[in-house]
């Protein structure tokens, strides 16, 4: 029998994560005796459980004293102990947020999305984060997958209250969208001028990682008008396909949460002192 370690939750098989505290479970003994019941393996993972939950917890102190620099390598340290924990890349990402890191963020929440598609936290940090940076779609086809969850009314309410703000700079979006293309029929039609062709820029690609993303949230809303701003996905991205850690040199992949040689966070920019 599985079961939680935090909350002492049982699990029948095929589960591995609580669903409550965000743990690997642990096998649980017969007899009482949980610790001598452990195998080998089962014992390394608990004390790796254990030392990034440590970690886990002192970045969080250390975030809600404002030290970001300091709480930073501690969630470091923790992610690479325990990446199956949406709650650390979370933490992460707020972090980053904190420190103006917009792209090292962003990362951070698609790794909690991508470990947890239906944690609650992920998906209100994210959307709050896609709503700040107006990138008001994808903010929208999350808040509404968060809506779809959570069942606690007050968390509700706020979760509305977001929605709101989204819908409205989206029906604003798309009223300029569609004031701009009448200004151009009436143009064609009139004056029989025709616009530059480098005048307006339309972007239409899609990252393909954040493709492989959003196909897990299988119950998003699916776009019916396409807007011109997807900010999120293309500005936030880099566009090329490695990056080098600032602190060894190393060649790294563009997404990579962390240095695979040094261990260092993976900072697209010098962070402010």
């Amino acid at each position: 029998m599985l079961y939680c370690p935090k909350c002492k939750a049982e699990y029948r098989d095929g589960f591995r994560v609580c669903v409550d505290c965000k743990v690997s479970l642990v096998t649980h003994s017969n007899n009482g005796d949980d610790t001598d019941s452990l195998s080998a393996e089962d014992k390394i993972r608990r004390d790796k459980e254990r030392e990034a939950e440590k970690l886990l917890q002192k970045g969080d102190q250390l975030y809600e004293e404002e030290r970001y620099h300091e709480a930073l390598k501690y969630l470091n340290q923790s992610s690479q102990i325990n990446p199956d924990d949406p709650e650390v890349w979370n933490l992460l990402g707020l972090t980053y947020q904190a420190l103006g890191c917009t792209r090292e963020a962003w990362r951070s929440f698609k790794f909690a999305l991508n470990t947890d598609p239906t944690n609650l936290n992920s998906l209100w940090y994210a959307s709050e984060f896609l709503f700040d940076n107006e990138d008001y779609q994808l903010a929208f086809n999350l808040i509404e997958r968060y809506l779809e969850l959570e069942t606690d009314p007050i968390e509700r309410k706020e979760a509305e209250s977001l929605r709101e703000d989204i819908l409205y700079h989206l029906s604003s979006s798309y009223s300029l969208s569609a004031g701009h293309s009448n200004l151009e029929e009436e143009i064609d039609e009139e004056d029989e001028q025709e616009v530059p062709e480098d005048e307006f820029t339309v972007i239409d690609t899609i990252d393909d990682e954040l493709e492989q993303h959003e196909d897990s949230w299988s119950d998003e809303v699916e776009e019916d008008t396409e807007i011109d701003e997807f900010l999120a996905d293309l500005t936030l991205q880099l566009t090329d396909r490695n990056s080098k850690c600032l602190n060894c040199g190393a060649m790294l992949p563009t997404d990579a949460p962390y240095c695979y040689v040094c261990k260092e966070p993976h900072l697209y920019e010098p962070l402010d002192d």
